[in-house]
């Protein structure tokens, strides 16, 4: 892989968004009637969620975890807000023989301040990623920045997108890229968490999805 100097690469994650055609694989939901079109794709969380502290309306704000397109062209830049809502809260210490937390989506911010309405839902959760150093493939800042971990291993196989969406190199390790697919279902790697049909629950005290758990995210494009 060659490697880029100064210039930051830009990780395209495959969206898998399909527009009217899209196949019944590229998530495990159905769309909604009247959806111009539906797919699934990684965000990251930025702030703690807390079934213990939250409640039924209170706002919830996520970001997109790569840069990807839609299939119309439409750019949704990394680091773009995906907003939504929490719509049950519950916490087992009030009596609910589990903890719970479910939220929906509702808006999604793309380029030039353009904003989409959407209808959202997680689909899967999987603990923070390490940091990697752009550039450098399965590189961790703690190892020492560029050149750090085996310098004669392979480059990570690049991710596989399931529809025609641009996608560049992924410089990310195969477990990330793993988080980044939108086939991706369930919770993964995070004990004591449980998901099913965009309810979380736990038999611990609270849910509790800390700043950096990424998730896939399913949505349904409502215009």
């Amino acid at each position: 892989m060659t490697r880029i100097g100064s210039v930051v690469l830009v990780v395209l994650f495959a969206a898998s968004l399909c527009l009217g055609q899209a196949s019944a694989q590229a998530s495990p939901q159905a769309a909604t009637p009247n959806a111009i079109g539906h797919g699934a794709f990684p965000v990251k969380v930025t702030k703690t969620l807390d079934s213990s502290k939250l409640k039924e309306g209170d706002s919830v704000e996520v970001e997109t975890a790569g840069t990807f397109k839609l299939p119309d062209g439409t750019l949704v830049p990394k680091g773009s807000k995906l907003t939504g809502h929490v719509t049950s809260a519950e916490a087992r210490s009030k009596g609910a023989p589990n903890s719970q937390l479910t939220v929906v989506f509702e808006k999604l911010n793309v380029a030039n301040g353009k904003q989409l309405s959407v209808r959202g839902a997680v689909q899967a959760v999987f603990p923070p990623a390490e940091e990697v150093d752009p550039g450098v493939p399965g590189s961790s800042s703690h190892q020492g920045g560029p050149g750090g971990g085996n310098p004669g291993a392979p480059p990570p196989p690049e991710y596989k997108p399931t529809t025609d969406i641009k996608i560049g190199t992924n410089t990310e390790s195969t477990h990330s890229q793993s988080a980044a697919d939108p086939k991706s279902v369930g919770v993964h790697g995070m004990d004591n968490l449980q998901l099913e049909d965009g309810v979380l629950t736990s038999k611990g005290k609270n849910v509790k999805l800390g700043s950096g758990v990424r998730m896939i995210v399913h949505i349904d494009i409502l215009g």
